[in-house]
């Protein structure tokens, strides 16, 4: 009896320990997922000018207007980035609300360029044009299938931008289409070229379009970052658009071949539908660096 009731004791010590350890997790998850942290990048290319070497690029992706704008102008202030941009999913489905991604290009556009693409959330809005309209009207410039010369002391980089296809599983006709637009916006491949689209799973799609670097969003880092596997929940490619468990393009850096690079942001998102856990919101520096 004694034996049993020693058992039963420690087990119940096991299950305390364990319940408390929960606890503990979630309560530490909570504060990440009320704090956006900043994830720096460098980034080496031969096509990168000098003029540009510690040129800085901060990315914020998939806001969903989350209450993080003070956060992110913190941000910006404290690391004035030379170029902000924006890719994609500043809005919440069914709703077209962006004060908050509005909140920040008020705040910072006398003190860095600013550039947008849409995401899903606004390609498939009702409300598009006022949306892009209101990012246009406080600072930012969409580059919807649309590019841009950025010069420094005689020397230029480019920056293009696609525009979101206006579905979630996309056909291979809406692929190509996405691949064409790209293309078509890089008229020199001797040009340093950054590519702004919002879905990363369409990655192995349009790294051979001509662009350097891609930066993209969508996939909120997995959902749910698991340790040494990574995310959980997102969506790959070959039915773009799909969702899938353990998506292959959820968050960092990705080189395949000769085509372009990716930088991934796990956005800046605070979805009760999708709750983030061990994956903090984030905004990210991307710092370029001429070899």
């Amino acid at each position: 009896m004694r034996v049993f009731l020693n058992i039963v004791k420690w087990l119940l010590i096991v299950v305390c320990a364990l319940i408390l350890i929960c606890v503990v997790i979630l309560t530490v998850n909570d504060r990440m997922n009320d704090t956006v942290r900043l994830t720096e990048y460098t980034f080496s290319h031969p096509e990168i000018p000098q003029s540009f070497d510690g040129y800085r690029i901060m990315v914020i992706s998939d806001l969903h207007n989350a209450p993080f704008s003070d956060q992110i102008i913190e941000h910006i202030r404290n690391q004035e980035p030379d170029l902000v941009v924006f890719t994609g999913d500043m809005v919440q489905l069914p709703y077209y609300n962006v004060d908050e991604a509005s909140k920040i290009t008020k705040a910072v556009r006398n003190m860095t360029s600013l550039y947008a693409v849409s995401g899903n959330h606004e390609s498939q809005n009702q409300d598009y044009d006022n949306i892009m309209g209101r990012l246009w009207g406080n600072g930012a410039i969409p580059l919807e299938n649309d590019s841009v010369t950025i010069e420094k002391n005689g020397e230029s980089i480019q920056l293009v931008g696609a525009k979101d296809p206006k579905s979630d599983v996309l056909s291979q006709e809406q692929i190509d289409k996405v691949r064409e637009e790209i293309s078509e916006e890089i008229t020199d491949p001797s040009v340093f070229t950054v590519v702004l689209n919002h879905r990363a799973d369409l990655y192995p799609n349009i790294k051979d379009c001509g662009g350097d670097l891609i930066l993209a969003g969508h996939l909120h880092g997995g959902v749910v970052r698991l340790p040494f596997v990574g995310g959980l929940i997102g969506q790959d490619t070959g039915e773009a658009g799909k969702n899938t468990y353990f998506p292959k393009y959820d968050y960092g850096y990705f080189k395949e071949g000769d085509g372009a690079a990716m930088i991934v942001s796990g956005g800046c998102d605070q979805n009760t539908d999708k709750v983030r856990f061990l994956n903090p919101p984030e905004v990210v520096l991307v710092k370029l660096e001429a070899e």
